[in-house]
């Protein structure tokens, strides 16, 4: 997700469309990719437990859900960029599904967001 972000950043500052164009394809591939790990919950679900700087972490965690909910919004941008209106559409509701979805299940009114450390029965 972070090359993801990274895409967007670049395309954002630079404004090379031309490049964009370049890497749009596997843009999409690795979009697709990690699109296909949101489930039934709108959310989605870590399944191994390390990742860069972030160890034990797992499940259903708020830090693996809102990078994707950037991914799903900054993609959106890219897709009108590239001139591709339906994806832009099925991302943007994507978005507003996970948004929901982090709001109901990974909120607690009395502290804040929680990210879940450890891995997060599917159920949580």
């Amino acid at each position: 997700m972070a090359s993801l972000i990274g895409t967007y950043d670049f395309f954002w500052f630079s404004g090379d469309t031309v490049w964009l164009s370049s890497v749009w394809s596997k843009y999409k591939l690795a979009l697709q990719f990690i699109i296909a790990k949101i489930d039934s919950t709108n959310l989605i679900y870590v399944t191994l437990n390390d990742d860069w700087g972030r160890l034990s972490q797992g499940g259903y965690n708020t830090e693996a859900n809102v990078l994707l909910y950037h991914v799903l919004n900054t993609g959106s941008k890219l897709a009108s960029s590239m001139n591709e209106p339906a994806l832009r559409d099925v991302l943007i509701g994507l978005a507003s599904k996970m948004q929901l979805a982090i709001n109901a299940k990974l909120y607690d009114s009395a502290v804040g967001y929680v990210l879940c450390a450890g891995p997060t029965p599917r159920n949580h």
